[in-house]
This record gives C-alpha cells, sequence and structure tokens, in this order.
C-alpha cells in the first residue's frame, strides 16, 4: 500500500495545531459522560472544522480511506431514505441529525489524525483519560451515592458499554505507553478504572463482551508463544478474573439473575415471570414482525417508540414493553427501521471496518500499525457483542464514541503506514 506524504505547508501547519488537537480530543473522550452536551458539541465543531479543512486543501487520502467512508454514507443515507419514504413522524429528523449524522461526520476527522500523526506524541492519552474519569465517576456512583449500578448520571448499559470500549482501546496501547515515563502507571491505572466502570455499571453484556476482547487480546500479545500456550494463558487469566469478580456481592447477583431468567428458556419449562430476558424475547418477535410488514425502508427513524407501544396495546399480556426505545438487538433494530436497504449497508459498514482493521494485523506491519489495528478491532468487536442484546449503533453516545474512537485509530493508523514507507520499513504488499 502506497501512502503519499503530506504537502510541506500541510505538514507545517499540522504540526503547529496538534497539541491543541489532542488538547480538545482528551476533552471529547474526558467529558463524555460529564458533560455530555459539551462533550458532543466540541465534537461536531471539530467534525466542521476538519470538513473546512478538506475543502480546502483537498488532501490526497490513502485508496483503503474509501473502505471507511463508504460504508458509513451509505448505513446514514439508508437511514435518511427510510425517513423520507415514510410518513416522517414527530423526532424524525432529530433522530437523524442528532444521532446518525454523528457517525457521519467522524468521516473528514480521519484526514486530520492521519496528516497530524506523530509517533513520538503518545496519540492514546484521551481514551486512558476518558477510562480514569469514567472509573471515577462510578466510584462516586457506588461509593458516595449509593446507587446500586453506575452510570454517571446517564444510562447504565450505556456507560457499561462505552467504559468497555474505552478500555478495550488502552488495551491495545501497551507498546506506546511502555516507552514514555510513567507509561506503565498511566496503563495499568486507565485499565484499572475502566474495567471498575464497567463491573460497576452491572451491565452483563459488557461483562461477556470482556471476556471476547480478552480473548482477541491474549492470541495477539502471545502470538509468540504455540496455540496451545496461548490458549492456556488465557484461560488461567480468565479464571483468575472470574475468581475476584466473584467475590463480589453486585456479580454475583447479576449472574444469579441471568442464570435465572435464561434456565426456563433452555429447560421448556413456561416463562411465567416477567424479566430482561423475557422482555427482549417479546421485542425481538416485535421487531421481525416489524421488518417483514416494511421490507424495503422500514417504518423510518422516529417511529420505533410508537411501534412498541402499539404492539404493547395489540397484547395485553406484554403491556410492560410500553415506554421502550429500541428492539434491544442492532440487526432487528436495523431491519424494522430502514428494512433491508439499510440492513444492507449496516452489514456492509461491519465488515468493511472489520476488514480494514485485520487486514493490518498481520506481522509484516510495523507494530505501531499492528496496535493501532488491534484497537479498531477491539472497538469494533465490543460493540458487535453487544449487538446482540442491545443497539449500539442507534444510541447518541453510542455512536458519537464509535464515530469519533474509530476516525481517530484509523487516521492514526495510516499515518503510522506512511511514517513506514517514509522510513524504509516494510509495511506489507501494496
Amino acid at each position: 500500500m502506497n501512502i503519499s506524504s503530506p504537502q510541506p505547508e500541510l505538514q507545517a501547519r499540522l504540526t503547529v495545531i496538534e497539541p491543541y488537537l489532542n488538547a480538545i480530543a482528551i476533552f471529547i473522550m474526558a467529558t463524555i459522560f460529564l458533560f455530555w452536551d459539551a462533550s458532543r458539541a466540541v465534537y461536531v465543531l471539530l467534525s466542521l472544522a476538519a470538513l473546512v479543512f478538506l475543502v480546502k486543501y483537498r488532501p490526497q487520502m490513502p485508496r483503503d480511506h474509501r473502505l471507511y467512508s463508504w460504508p458509513i454514507i451509505a448505513y446514514v443515507g439508508a437511514t435518511v431514505l427510510s425517513l423520507l419514504a415514510n410518513d416522517i413522524p414527530d423526532g424524525g429528523v432529530n433522530r437523524v441529525t442528532s444521532r446518525f449524522l454523528l457517525l457521519l461526520i467522524a468521516i473528514p476527522l480521519v484526514s486530520v489524525f492521519y496528516l497530524s500523526f506523530d509517533s513520538k506524541r503518545n496519540i492514546w492519552m484521551k481514551y486512558a483519560v476518558g477510562c480514569i474519569v469514567m472509573g471515577l465517576l462510578a466510584l462516586v456512583d457506588i461509593l458516595l451515592l449509593d446507587k446500586s449500578r453506575a452510570g454517571g448520571g446517564h444510562n447504565e448499559v450505556a456507560f457499561g458499554c462505552i467504559a468497555l470500549a474505552m478500555t478495550s482501546i488502552v488495551i491495545a496501547s501497551y507498546y506506546r505507553f511502555n516507552q514514555i515515563r510513567y507509561g506503565k502507571a498511566i496503563f495499568l491505572l486507565a485499565i484499572l478504572m475502566g474495567v471498575c466502570a464497567m463491573v460497576l455499571s452491572g451491565t452483563r453484556t459488557s461483562w461477556v463482551a470482556g471476556i471476547v476482547i480478552l480473548l482477541i487480546t491474549m492470541f495477539f500479545y502471545l502470538d509468540r508463544y504455540s496455540l496451545f500456550k496461548r490458549v492456556l494463558f488465557t484461560l488461567v487469566l480468565m479464571g483468575g478474573i472470574a475468581i475476584v469478580s466473584s467475590s463480589l456481592p453486585r456479580v454475583q447477583e447479576r449472574f444469579a439473575e441471568g442464570i435465572d431468567m435464561v434456565t426456563p428458556y433452555l429447560t421448556g419449562e413456561e416463562q411465567t415471570e416477567y424479566n430482561a430476558f423475557s422482555h427482549r424475547v417479546e421485542v425481538w418477535k416485535l421487531g421481525w414482525q416489524a421488518g417483514l410488514e416494511n421490507k424495503i425502508f422500514g417504518f423510518g427513524p422516529g417511529s420505533t417508540k410508537r411501534v412498541i407501544n402499539e404492539y404493547a396495546r395489540q397484547n395485553p399480556q406484554i403491556t410492560r414493553l410500553q415506554g421502550i426505545n429500541h428492539i434491544h438487538n442492532q440487526f432487528l433494530q436495523t431491519f424494522a427501521m430502514t428494512g433491508l436497504v439499510g440492513l444492507f449497508s449496516f452489514l456492509a459498514l461491519i465488515v468493511c471496518h472489520l476488514w480494514i482493521f485485520t487486514k493490518y494485523l498481520r506481522r509484516q506491519y510495523s507494530l505501531e500499525v499492528r496496535c493501532l489495528a488491534l484497537a479498531g478491532l477491539l472497538l469494533l468487536a465490543s460493540y458487535l457483542v453487544q449487538s446482540i442484546p442491545g443497539a449500539p449503533f442507534y444510541g447518541k453516545q453510542y455512536l458519537m464514541m464509535y464515530g469519533f474512537a474509530s476516525a481517530t485509530i484509523w487516521g492514526c493508523l495510516l499515518g503510522a503506514l506512511r511514517e513506514s514507507e517514509s522510513a524504509g520499513t516494510p509495511t506489507g504488499p501494496s
């Protein structure tokens, strides 16, 4: 893959603004729950500034960048088509502008982080700071505010999901933190605080996703060992984490609840009690039926709550579904809301982003490139696992987190490739 160096004028300008860019990125990640409106506003302004930069200078981007950009454009475009194809509901336009555009406007950020990339600076600090802040928020919720689950003043599930996403990215940063003063201490503190936020959120899905993240990470970091040793090391580490976690009363309680909810479905017993799992089963049925009734463009963004309420009124035995905001499965949510057009565009986004990150995990690339590729893969994996019982590509904070994180990681990865080629380091096939 041949990547051309940026023009000297661009490089000089971006070298000047790069420290400010990092400071802005740290603010966005540190305040995503603490001051959500401010964090989102800064993110939007940064993306608009990047768009102006693109229009003015028109930097040449690597060919692989298309695999990042076009699937996002298609996914957001399918959502807009769904909106236009239906009677535009109250809140439909707001859903598109306040949520899905957060994913779209991430695209200009790639060019800025690509052109300003400097391997001598610690590009991971924003995520480490984000993990530390989220861990502190979780401890405040549990120890000072005496809450049963940590949410940072927001939804506990979203809090746990984004804590996992940030922690997953930091996990991939050991190589870089190991090279700076106090780097190991910062790395360990960020991981511990991120895990603390994830565990105290009480979000079982994040815990399961954390196991998947751990498996992928162990196989990456231990790739110099045989498959048997990697499996053995992973099992030992997972066992240790399970033993420590099981001593926490809240973890014991949440897992016991989960087993009680799933057991009737596994044993064939009649489900007589309403719980989180039976709630999901019913709303999944609703999502499938709604999708079949509107196969091409779905019922449109902004109508999810109305459709669920109508379904609940028609089925009195599940009236507790009233008030639910999404279908608790990203694939069914996308199918029901935007039809086959939206579902195929969403699957294209997942496949393309999975490809661009896994492609650069191969050992012929530099360690810098591989660590950034691992970060992107772990971010996507955390979202995919949580897409089964939830809809992380539907909520505002989820979409902003994925848009910002994936754009910065992908831009820095392209920048690392450029530096490797400039230094004459092998970067794999063209």
